[in-house]
Protein backbone atom coordinates (compact mmCIF):
# COMPACT_ATOMS: atom_id res chain seq x y z
CA UNK A 1 0.00 0.00 0.00
CA UNK A 2 1.51 3.36 -1.02
CA UNK A 3 1.82 5.97 1.86
CA UNK A 4 -1.17 8.62 2.40
CA UNK A 5 1.06 11.50 1.21
CA UNK A 6 0.75 9.74 -2.40
CA UNK A 7 -2.40 9.06 -2.57
CA UNK A 8 -2.68 12.56 -1.61
CA UNK A 9 -1.07 13.47 -4.19
CA UNK A 10 -2.52 11.49 -6.80
CA UNK A 11 -6.07 13.07 -5.84
CA UNK A 12 -4.81 16.30 -6.51
CA UNK A 13 -3.53 16.02 -9.56
CA UNK A 14 -6.33 13.77 -10.99
CA UNK A 15 -8.36 16.56 -9.84
CA UNK A 16 -6.49 18.35 -11.93
CA UNK A 17 -6.79 16.17 -15.00
CA UNK A 18 -10.50 16.25 -14.03
CA UNK A 19 -10.62 20.03 -14.15
CA UNK A 20 -9.23 20.05 -17.52
CA UNK A 21 -11.10 17.36 -19.10
CA UNK A 22 -14.45 18.28 -17.79
CA UNK A 23 -14.74 21.11 -20.17
CA UNK A 24 -12.26 19.68 -23.01
CA UNK A 25 -12.83 15.64 -23.66
CA UNK A 26 -15.86 13.12 -22.63
CA UNK A 27 -13.38 10.20 -23.25
CA UNK A 28 -10.84 11.98 -20.69
CA UNK A 29 -13.15 13.02 -18.14
CA UNK A 30 -14.10 9.34 -17.76
CA UNK A 31 -11.15 8.57 -17.31
CA UNK A 32 -10.42 10.75 -14.48
CA UNK A 33 -13.56 10.26 -12.45
CA UNK A 34 -12.98 6.63 -12.44
CA UNK A 35 -9.09 7.00 -11.79
CA UNK A 36 -10.37 8.72 -8.88
CA UNK A 37 -11.99 6.53 -7.78
CA UNK A 38 -9.40 3.59 -8.00
CA UNK A 39 -7.20 6.06 -6.67
CA UNK A 40 -9.67 6.21 -3.62
CA UNK A 41 -10.12 2.34 -3.18
CA UNK A 42 -6.51 1.64 -2.91
CA UNK A 43 -6.09 3.99 -0.11
CA UNK A 44 -7.69 2.50 2.19
CA UNK A 45 -8.71 4.22 5.48
CA UNK A 46 -12.24 2.83 5.29
CA UNK A 47 -13.06 3.37 9.26
CA UNK A 48 -12.20 7.00 8.47
CA UNK A 49 -14.13 7.11 5.25
CA UNK A 50 -16.86 5.74 6.78
CA UNK A 51 -17.17 8.13 9.54
CA UNK A 52 -16.82 11.23 7.07
CA UNK A 53 -20.17 9.49 5.38
CA UNK A 54 -22.10 9.05 7.73
CA UNK A 55 -21.72 12.84 8.83
CA UNK A 56 -21.85 13.92 5.22
CA UNK A 57 -25.97 14.90 4.42
CA UNK A 58 -24.34 16.42 1.37
CA UNK A 59 -23.00 13.10 0.50
CA UNK A 60 -26.23 11.18 1.73
CA UNK A 61 -28.18 13.63 -0.38
CA UNK A 62 -26.63 12.68 -3.64
CA UNK A 63 -26.58 9.21 -2.71
CA UNK A 64 -30.40 9.50 -2.12
CA UNK A 65 -31.01 11.10 -5.29
CA UNK A 66 -29.24 8.17 -7.83
CA UNK A 67 -30.89 5.62 -5.36
CA UNK A 68 -34.15 7.38 -6.07
CA UNK A 69 -33.37 7.00 -10.05
CA UNK A 70 -32.51 3.79 -9.40
CA UNK A 71 -36.00 2.49 -7.66
CA UNK A 72 -37.87 4.03 -10.25
CA UNK A 73 -36.01 1.26 -12.91
CA UNK A 74 -39.06 -0.71 -10.96
CA UNK A 75 -41.84 0.80 -12.94
CA UNK A 76 -40.37 1.69 -16.17
CA UNK A 77 -40.92 0.10 -19.29
CA UNK A 78 -38.52 0.67 -21.34
CA UNK A 79 -35.80 -0.53 -19.07
CA UNK A 80 -32.58 -0.22 -21.72
CA UNK A 81 -33.15 3.65 -21.50
CA UNK A 82 -33.49 3.39 -18.04
CA UNK A 83 -30.17 1.78 -17.37
CA UNK A 84 -28.39 4.18 -20.00
CA UNK A 85 -29.70 6.96 -17.63
CA UNK A 86 -28.35 5.12 -14.59
CA UNK A 87 -24.99 4.66 -16.56
CA UNK A 88 -24.85 8.36 -17.08
CA UNK A 89 -25.93 9.44 -13.83
CA UNK A 90 -22.92 6.66 -12.03
CA UNK A 91 -20.65 9.95 -11.52
CA UNK A 92 -23.30 11.18 -9.63
CA UNK A 93 -22.88 8.74 -6.76
CA UNK A 94 -19.12 8.40 -7.16
CA UNK A 95 -17.47 11.14 -7.37
CA UNK A 96 -19.42 12.87 -4.40
CA UNK A 97 -18.45 9.65 -2.56
CA UNK A 98 -14.86 9.87 -3.07
CA UNK A 99 -14.72 13.89 -2.48
CA UNK A 100 -16.78 13.87 0.58
CA UNK A 101 -14.71 11.18 2.29
CA UNK A 102 -11.52 13.29 1.31
CA UNK A 103 -10.58 15.88 2.90
CA UNK A 104 -11.21 19.19 1.28
CA UNK A 105 -8.59 20.83 -0.37
CA UNK A 106 -6.77 23.91 1.37
CA UNK A 107 -3.54 25.57 0.53
CA UNK A 108 -1.23 25.09 -2.45
CA UNK A 109 -3.17 21.89 -3.39
CA UNK A 110 -6.16 24.12 -3.79
CA UNK A 111 -4.68 27.15 -5.64
CA UNK A 112 -3.67 24.84 -8.31
CA UNK A 113 -6.33 22.78 -9.10
CA UNK A 114 -8.45 26.02 -9.75
CA UNK A 115 -5.42 27.59 -11.65
CA UNK A 116 -5.50 24.41 -13.56
CA UNK A 117 -8.96 24.54 -13.96
CA UNK A 118 -9.49 27.95 -15.02
CA UNK A 119 -6.66 28.19 -17.47
CA UNK A 120 -8.49 24.98 -19.15
CA UNK A 121 -11.46 27.33 -19.52
CA UNK A 122 -9.66 30.38 -20.58
CA UNK A 123 -7.76 28.08 -23.16
CA UNK A 124 -11.54 26.59 -24.71
CA UNK A 125 -12.47 29.93 -25.03
CA UNK A 126 -9.56 31.17 -27.28
CA UNK A 127 -10.23 27.69 -29.53
CA UNK A 128 -13.71 28.64 -29.75
CA UNK A 129 -12.46 33.33 -30.61
CA UNK A 130 -10.57 31.17 -33.30
CA UNK A 131 -13.44 28.97 -34.73
CA UNK A 132 -15.61 31.50 -34.67
CA UNK A 133 -13.36 33.84 -36.48
CA UNK A 134 -12.01 31.49 -38.92
CA UNK A 135 -15.22 28.82 -39.86
CA UNK A 136 -17.66 30.66 -42.23
CA UNK A 137 -21.57 30.18 -40.91
CA UNK A 138 -20.52 28.03 -37.57
CA UNK A 139 -23.49 28.01 -35.34
CA UNK A 140 -23.03 29.50 -32.13
CA UNK A 141 -23.48 26.13 -30.54
CA UNK A 142 -20.89 24.52 -32.32
CA UNK A 143 -18.31 27.61 -31.51
CA UNK A 144 -16.40 25.16 -28.28
CA UNK A 145 -16.12 22.06 -29.06
CA UNK A 146 -16.65 18.68 -27.20
CA UNK A 147 -19.26 20.15 -25.06
CA UNK A 148 -22.43 22.45 -24.69
CA UNK A 149 -22.35 25.61 -25.54
CA UNK A 150 -24.63 25.71 -22.60
CA UNK A 151 -22.22 23.70 -19.94
CA UNK A 152 -19.28 25.60 -20.73
CA UNK A 153 -21.06 28.62 -20.01
CA UNK A 154 -21.44 27.83 -16.25
CA UNK A 155 -17.85 27.09 -16.11
CA UNK A 156 -17.27 30.74 -17.30
CA UNK A 157 -19.68 31.93 -14.75
CA UNK A 158 -17.21 30.24 -12.45
CA UNK A 159 -14.51 31.67 -13.74
CA UNK A 160 -16.20 34.93 -13.06
CA UNK A 161 -17.12 34.10 -9.20
CA UNK A 162 -13.32 33.18 -9.05
CA UNK A 163 -12.24 36.11 -10.65
CA UNK A 164 -14.11 38.49 -8.04
CA UNK A 165 -13.25 36.43 -5.21
CA UNK A 166 -9.28 37.85 -6.57
CA UNK A 167 -10.19 40.93 -7.13
CA UNK A 168 -11.65 41.18 -3.94
CA UNK A 169 -8.67 39.38 -1.89
CA UNK A 170 -5.88 38.69 -4.00
CA UNK A 171 -2.63 41.15 -4.84
CA UNK A 172 -2.29 43.95 -7.28
CA UNK A 173 -1.13 42.04 -9.82
CA UNK A 174 -3.34 39.35 -9.58
CA UNK A 175 -6.01 42.17 -9.82
CA UNK A 176 -5.08 43.37 -12.76
CA UNK A 177 -5.00 39.40 -14.39
CA UNK A 178 -8.68 39.01 -12.83
CA UNK A 179 -10.55 42.13 -13.75
CA UNK A 180 -10.00 41.67 -17.76
CA UNK A 181 -10.71 37.38 -17.17
CA UNK A 182 -13.75 38.04 -15.68
CA UNK A 183 -14.70 40.81 -18.68
CA UNK A 184 -13.33 37.99 -20.93
CA UNK A 185 -15.89 35.21 -19.98
CA UNK A 186 -18.64 37.56 -19.90
CA UNK A 187 -17.95 38.80 -23.64
CA UNK A 188 -17.62 34.80 -24.57
CA UNK A 189 -20.87 34.26 -23.27
CA UNK A 190 -22.56 37.26 -25.66
CA UNK A 191 -20.50 35.05 -28.07
CA UNK A 192 -22.30 31.63 -27.86
CA UNK A 193 -25.64 33.28 -27.06
CA UNK A 194 -25.53 31.84 -23.64
CA UNK A 195 -28.54 33.59 -22.53
CA UNK A 196 -28.70 30.61 -19.48
CA UNK A 197 -25.35 31.69 -18.52
CA UNK A 198 -25.99 35.36 -18.57
CA UNK A 199 -29.46 35.27 -16.26
CA UNK A 200 -27.41 32.83 -13.96
CA UNK A 201 -24.84 35.43 -13.69
CA UNK A 202 -26.95 38.28 -13.32
CA UNK A 203 -29.12 36.52 -10.44
CA UNK A 204 -26.03 35.20 -8.92
CA UNK A 205 -23.76 38.34 -8.75
CA UNK A 206 -27.14 40.56 -7.42
CA UNK A 207 -27.44 37.73 -4.51
CA UNK A 208 -24.01 37.86 -3.58
CA UNK A 209 -24.09 41.18 -3.49
CA UNK A 210 -27.62 41.69 -1.34
CA UNK A 211 -26.53 39.44 1.05
CA UNK A 212 -23.93 41.51 1.56
CA UNK A 213 -25.22 44.37 1.80
CA UNK A 214 -22.86 46.94 2.95
CA UNK A 215 -21.13 47.33 -0.66
CA UNK A 216 -23.79 49.26 -1.93
CA UNK A 217 -21.46 51.16 -4.09
CA UNK A 218 -21.32 47.51 -6.21
CA UNK A 219 -24.83 47.26 -5.72
CA UNK A 220 -25.34 50.48 -7.28
CA UNK A 221 -22.93 49.63 -10.31
CA UNK A 222 -24.80 46.12 -10.60
CA UNK A 223 -28.09 48.06 -11.32
CA UNK A 224 -26.20 50.91 -13.79
CA UNK A 225 -25.07 47.79 -15.88
CA UNK A 226 -28.39 46.06 -15.64
CA UNK A 227 -30.29 49.06 -16.87
CA UNK A 228 -27.61 49.57 -19.50
CA UNK A 229 -27.98 46.45 -20.81
CA UNK A 230 -31.89 47.01 -20.87
CA UNK A 231 -31.08 50.40 -22.76
CA UNK A 232 -29.27 48.43 -25.36
CA UNK A 233 -31.69 45.73 -25.71
CA UNK A 234 -34.83 48.18 -25.96
CA UNK A 235 -33.07 50.51 -28.42
CA UNK A 236 -32.31 47.20 -30.73
CA UNK A 237 -35.64 45.72 -30.43
CA UNK A 238 -36.69 49.60 -31.49
CA UNK A 239 -34.58 49.38 -34.62
CA UNK A 240 -35.67 45.77 -35.25
CA UNK A 241 -39.19 46.82 -36.10
CA UNK A 242 -38.52 49.85 -37.40
CA UNK A 243 -40.18 49.82 -40.57
CA UNK A 244 -38.17 50.64 -43.81
CA UNK A 245 -39.52 52.74 -46.39
CA UNK A 246 -40.82 49.67 -48.77
CA UNK A 247 -42.56 47.93 -45.78
CA UNK A 248 -44.65 50.83 -45.44
CA UNK A 249 -45.43 51.80 -49.28
CA UNK A 250 -48.26 50.24 -51.49
CA UNK A 251 -47.57 46.79 -52.31
CA UNK A 252 -46.14 46.59 -56.73
CA UNK A 253 -48.02 43.60 -57.95
CA UNK A 254 -45.35 42.37 -60.40
CA UNK A 255 -41.17 42.49 -60.70
CA UNK A 256 -39.14 44.69 -62.99
CA UNK A 257 -39.08 42.02 -65.51
CA UNK A 258 -42.89 41.64 -65.19
CA UNK A 259 -43.55 38.66 -63.34
CA UNK A 260 -46.19 38.49 -60.43
CA UNK A 261 -45.00 39.21 -57.02
CA UNK A 262 -46.18 36.64 -53.77
CA UNK A 263 -47.18 38.74 -51.12
CA UNK A 264 -47.93 36.03 -47.97
CA UNK A 265 -48.59 39.09 -45.19
CA UNK A 266 -48.09 36.62 -42.34
CA UNK A 267 -46.74 39.88 -40.26
CA UNK A 268 -43.31 38.05 -39.84
CA UNK A 269 -40.93 41.02 -39.30
CA UNK A 270 -37.02 40.82 -39.68
CA UNK A 271 -34.91 44.04 -39.82
CA UNK A 272 -37.93 46.20 -40.62
CA UNK A 273 -39.13 44.24 -43.85
CA UNK A 274 -41.86 41.30 -44.32
CA UNK A 275 -39.41 38.44 -44.82
CA UNK A 276 -42.24 37.32 -47.40
CA UNK A 277 -43.21 40.20 -49.21
CA UNK A 278 -42.18 40.59 -52.83
CA UNK A 279 -41.27 37.24 -53.33
CA UNK A 280 -41.29 35.39 -57.23
CA UNK A 281 -39.84 31.96 -56.90
CA UNK A 282 -39.01 31.71 -60.06
CA UNK A 283 -37.01 34.63 -60.48
CA UNK A 284 -35.34 33.71 -57.49
CA UNK A 285 -34.61 30.11 -58.48
CA UNK A 286 -33.34 31.25 -62.21
CA UNK A 287 -31.07 33.95 -60.35
CA UNK A 288 -29.53 31.99 -58.01
CA UNK A 289 -28.57 29.05 -60.21
CA UNK A 290 -26.66 31.33 -62.16
CA UNK A 291 -24.70 32.60 -59.90
CA UNK A 292 -24.22 29.39 -57.16
CA UNK A 293 -23.30 25.85 -57.66
CA UNK A 294 -25.41 25.44 -55.14
CA UNK A 295 -29.48 24.70 -55.90
CA UNK A 296 -31.95 26.76 -54.87
CA UNK A 297 -33.59 24.09 -54.14
CA UNK A 298 -31.13 22.45 -51.92
CA UNK A 299 -29.25 22.52 -48.77
CA UNK A 300 -27.10 25.10 -47.46
CA UNK A 301 -23.60 24.47 -45.73
CA UNK A 302 -25.64 24.98 -42.47
CA UNK A 303 -28.03 22.25 -43.18
CA UNK A 304 -30.63 24.74 -43.77
CA UNK A 305 -32.68 25.68 -46.65
CA UNK A 306 -30.84 27.35 -49.23
CA UNK A 307 -34.35 28.81 -50.42
CA UNK A 308 -35.40 30.49 -46.87
CA UNK A 309 -31.79 31.73 -45.98
CA UNK A 310 -31.48 33.89 -49.03
CA UNK A 311 -35.24 34.95 -48.70
CA UNK A 312 -34.10 36.20 -44.76
CA UNK A 313 -30.99 37.25 -46.49
CA UNK A 314 -32.41 40.00 -49.02
CA UNK A 315 -34.91 40.75 -46.72
CA UNK A 316 -32.57 41.89 -44.11
CA UNK A 317 -30.78 43.98 -46.71
CA UNK A 318 -34.16 45.81 -47.65
CA UNK A 319 -34.03 44.11 -51.12
CA UNK A 320 -36.93 42.13 -53.42
CA UNK A 321 -37.02 38.53 -53.46
CA UNK A 322 -36.71 38.50 -57.32
CA UNK A 323 -33.82 38.14 -59.30
CA UNK A 324 -32.77 41.90 -59.00
CA UNK A 325 -32.55 41.50 -55.36
CA UNK A 326 -30.18 38.63 -56.01
CA UNK A 327 -28.50 39.93 -58.68
CA UNK A 328 -27.66 43.43 -56.04
CA UNK A 329 -25.80 40.94 -53.79
CA UNK A 330 -22.04 40.76 -53.81
CA UNK A 331 -19.88 37.79 -54.72
CA UNK A 332 -19.24 37.55 -51.27
CA UNK A 333 -23.02 37.96 -49.86
CA UNK A 334 -23.55 35.18 -52.00
CA UNK A 335 -21.06 33.16 -50.13
CA UNK A 336 -22.48 34.35 -46.95
CA UNK A 337 -26.05 32.78 -48.20
CA UNK A 338 -24.42 29.53 -49.58
CA UNK A 339 -22.48 29.71 -46.39
CA UNK A 340 -26.03 29.66 -44.45
CA UNK A 341 -26.36 33.02 -43.01
CA UNK A 342 -30.04 34.17 -42.84
CA UNK A 343 -29.46 37.65 -42.10
CA UNK A 344 -26.24 40.16 -42.65
CA UNK A 345 -26.85 41.43 -38.90
CA UNK A 346 -25.32 37.81 -38.08
CA UNK A 347 -21.84 39.42 -40.07
CA UNK A 348 -21.69 42.65 -38.21
CA UNK A 349 -18.93 42.99 -34.89
CA UNK A 350 -22.02 43.30 -32.74
CA UNK A 351 -22.80 40.48 -31.12
CA UNK A 352 -25.34 41.86 -29.02
CA UNK A 353 -27.63 43.18 -32.08
CA UNK A 354 -26.94 39.20 -33.41
CA UNK A 355 -27.81 38.20 -29.88
CA UNK A 356 -31.53 39.99 -29.76
CA UNK A 357 -32.56 39.56 -33.35
CA UNK A 358 -31.73 36.11 -33.28
CA UNK A 359 -34.31 35.89 -30.11
CA UNK A 360 -36.61 38.42 -31.65
CA UNK A 361 -37.07 36.54 -34.93
CA UNK A 362 -37.76 33.31 -33.12
CA UNK A 363 -40.59 35.34 -31.12
CA UNK A 364 -41.70 36.25 -34.37
CA UNK A 365 -41.97 33.01 -35.93
CA UNK A 366 -43.88 31.61 -33.12
CA UNK A 367 -46.64 34.51 -33.02
CA UNK A 368 -47.59 34.57 -36.33
CA UNK A 369 -46.89 30.77 -37.45
CA UNK A 370 -46.24 28.42 -34.03
CA UNK A 371 -43.07 27.14 -35.48
CA UNK A 372 -40.95 25.82 -32.75
CA UNK A 373 -38.56 23.77 -34.30
CA UNK A 374 -34.88 25.26 -34.14
CA UNK A 375 -35.91 27.86 -32.07
CA UNK A 376 -34.31 27.12 -28.58
CA UNK A 377 -36.25 29.06 -25.92
CA UNK A 378 -39.36 28.20 -27.75
CA UNK A 379 -38.30 24.56 -28.15
CA UNK A 380 -38.10 24.13 -23.94
CA UNK A 381 -41.70 26.32 -23.45
CA UNK A 382 -43.04 23.09 -25.93
CA UNK A 383 -41.12 20.28 -23.86
CA UNK A 384 -41.73 21.97 -20.78
CA UNK A 385 -45.83 21.79 -21.29
CA UNK A 386 -44.97 18.08 -22.67
CA UNK A 387 -43.41 17.56 -19.24
CA UNK A 388 -45.68 19.03 -17.17
CA UNK A 389 -48.62 16.60 -19.22
CA UNK A 390 -46.89 13.50 -18.35
CA UNK A 391 -46.49 14.74 -14.75
CA UNK A 392 -50.59 15.83 -14.52
CA UNK A 393 -51.20 11.66 -16.29
CA UNK A 394 -48.72 10.22 -13.54
CA UNK A 395 -48.92 12.39 -10.77
CA UNK A 396 -47.73 10.32 -7.55
CA UNK A 397 -44.95 8.58 -8.78
CA UNK A 398 -44.26 9.31 -12.24
CA UNK A 399 -43.19 7.47 -15.33
CA UNK A 400 -40.44 5.70 -14.09
CA UNK A 401 -36.61 6.39 -14.70
CA UNK A 402 -36.49 4.93 -18.57
CA UNK A 403 -39.47 6.19 -19.64
CA UNK A 404 -40.14 9.96 -19.90
CA UNK A 405 -38.81 10.60 -23.14
CA UNK A 406 -41.58 8.31 -24.59
CA UNK A 407 -44.03 9.72 -22.40
CA UNK A 408 -43.17 13.28 -23.61
CA UNK A 409 -43.48 11.98 -27.09
CA UNK A 410 -46.27 10.23 -27.15
CA UNK A 411 -48.14 13.74 -26.43
CA UNK A 412 -46.15 15.77 -28.51
CA UNK A 413 -47.43 13.43 -31.35
CA UNK A 414 -50.67 13.31 -30.37
CA UNK A 415 -51.01 17.17 -29.99
CA UNK A 416 -49.70 17.90 -33.39
CA UNK A 417 -46.31 19.06 -32.16
CA UNK A 418 -43.53 20.12 -34.61
CA UNK A 419 -41.01 18.29 -31.88
CA UNK A 420 -43.23 15.06 -32.19
CA UNK A 421 -40.41 12.17 -33.17
CA UNK A 422 -37.38 14.31 -31.89
CA UNK A 423 -37.16 12.39 -28.40
CA UNK A 424 -35.37 15.38 -26.42
CA UNK A 425 -35.29 15.78 -22.88
CA UNK A 426 -37.72 18.19 -20.47
CA UNK A 427 -34.89 20.83 -20.64
CA UNK A 428 -35.65 21.12 -16.42
CA UNK A 429 -33.71 18.99 -14.27
CA UNK A 430 -36.91 19.67 -11.59
CA UNK A 431 -39.45 18.68 -14.24
CA UNK A 432 -37.72 15.64 -15.27
CA UNK A 433 -37.05 14.33 -11.71
CA UNK A 434 -41.02 14.55 -10.79
CA UNK A 435 -41.98 13.44 -14.23
CA UNK A 436 -39.72 10.24 -13.64
CA UNK A 437 -40.68 9.64 -10.13
CA UNK A 438 -43.69 11.74 -9.32
CA UNK A 439 -44.29 14.43 -7.10
CA UNK A 440 -43.50 11.92 -3.84
CA UNK A 441 -39.65 11.00 -5.45
CA UNK A 442 -39.68 14.43 -5.95
CA UNK A 443 -40.57 15.60 -2.70
CA UNK A 444 -38.04 12.87 -0.81
CA UNK A 445 -35.45 14.89 -3.40
CA UNK A 446 -36.35 17.86 -1.91
CA UNK A 447 -36.33 16.61 1.39
CA UNK A 448 -32.55 15.23 1.24
CA UNK A 449 -31.97 18.57 -0.25
CA UNK A 450 -32.97 20.46 2.81
CA UNK A 451 -31.73 18.31 5.63
CA UNK A 452 -28.07 18.65 4.44
CA UNK A 453 -28.78 22.59 4.23
CA UNK A 454 -29.64 22.84 7.88
CA UNK A 455 -28.94 23.57 10.52
CA UNK A 456 -28.30 26.52 8.17
CA UNK A 457 -24.79 27.43 10.55
CA UNK A 458 -23.16 24.33 9.60
CA UNK A 459 -24.06 24.17 6.15
CA UNK A 460 -22.82 28.19 5.66
CA UNK A 461 -19.57 26.59 7.45
CA UNK A 462 -19.14 23.75 5.03
CA UNK A 463 -19.91 26.07 1.95
CA UNK A 464 -18.10 28.91 2.75
CA UNK A 465 -15.89 31.26 0.84
CA UNK A 466 -15.90 33.28 -2.77
CA UNK A 467 -16.46 30.11 -4.61
CA UNK A 468 -18.89 27.96 -3.06
CA UNK A 469 -22.20 29.22 -2.51
CA UNK A 470 -22.31 31.22 -6.10
CA UNK A 471 -21.57 27.52 -7.46
CA UNK A 472 -24.59 26.15 -5.56
CA UNK A 473 -26.44 28.94 -7.06
CA UNK A 474 -25.36 28.48 -10.09
CA UNK A 475 -26.50 24.76 -10.14
CA UNK A 476 -30.06 24.99 -8.46
CA UNK A 477 -30.77 28.03 -11.31
CA UNK A 478 -29.57 26.06 -13.75
CA UNK A 479 -31.33 23.41 -14.15
CA UNK A 480 -34.81 25.63 -14.49
CA UNK A 481 -34.40 25.34 -17.80
CA UNK A 482 -31.65 22.95 -18.23
CA UNK A 483 -31.31 18.91 -17.83
CA UNK A 484 -28.05 19.47 -15.60
CA UNK A 485 -27.71 16.23 -14.49
CA UNK A 486 -28.25 14.35 -18.34
CA UNK A 487 -24.78 14.57 -19.66
CA UNK A 488 -21.62 14.01 -17.90
CA UNK A 489 -20.24 17.68 -18.33
CA UNK A 490 -22.93 18.84 -16.04
CA UNK A 491 -23.08 15.99 -13.60
CA UNK A 492 -19.36 16.69 -13.03
CA UNK A 493 -19.84 20.77 -12.74
CA UNK A 494 -22.34 19.37 -9.87
CA UNK A 495 -19.76 17.69 -8.20
CA UNK A 496 -16.45 18.92 -9.11
CA UNK A 497 -16.11 21.54 -6.99
CA UNK A 498 -17.02 19.61 -3.91
CA UNK A 499 -13.29 19.27 -3.44
CA UNK A 500 -13.34 23.21 -2.69
CA UNK A 501 -15.80 23.16 0.49
CA UNK A 502 -14.32 24.07 3.76
CA UNK A 503 -13.81 21.65 6.95
CA UNK A 504 -17.71 21.57 8.69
Amino acid sequence: MLPAKVHRSIYVLLLCFLGVSMVTSVFLANMAWVFLGVNWLLEGRWREKWQMAKESRLLQAFAGLFLLMLAGMLWTADTRAGWGTIQVMLPLLCVPVVMLTTQPLAGNARRVVLLTYTAAVFVVTIVGLVRWLTIPGLPHRAIVPNISHIRFALNCCVVVYLSVGVMLNGARWQRWLAVPLALWMLAFMVIIHSYTGIIVLAVVSLVMLLTRWRRWPLIALWVLLAGGAMGVMGYEVKNYYRLVPMAEEPLRECTANGRPYEHMQDGVIENGNYIYNYVCDEELRNEWNRRSTLDYDGLARSGYSVKSTLIRYLNGLGLTKDSVGVAALSDAQVLSVENGVANPVYEEGNIFRKMVYTMLIEREFYVHTHAVAGFTMLQRMEMWDAAAHVIGEHPWFGVGTGDVVDAMDDYLTASGSELSGYRMNCHSQYLGIMAALGIVGFVLVLLLVLRAMFPLHRFRRAVSGTLMLPWLLTILISMVSEDTLATLAGILFCTFFLAFRNKA
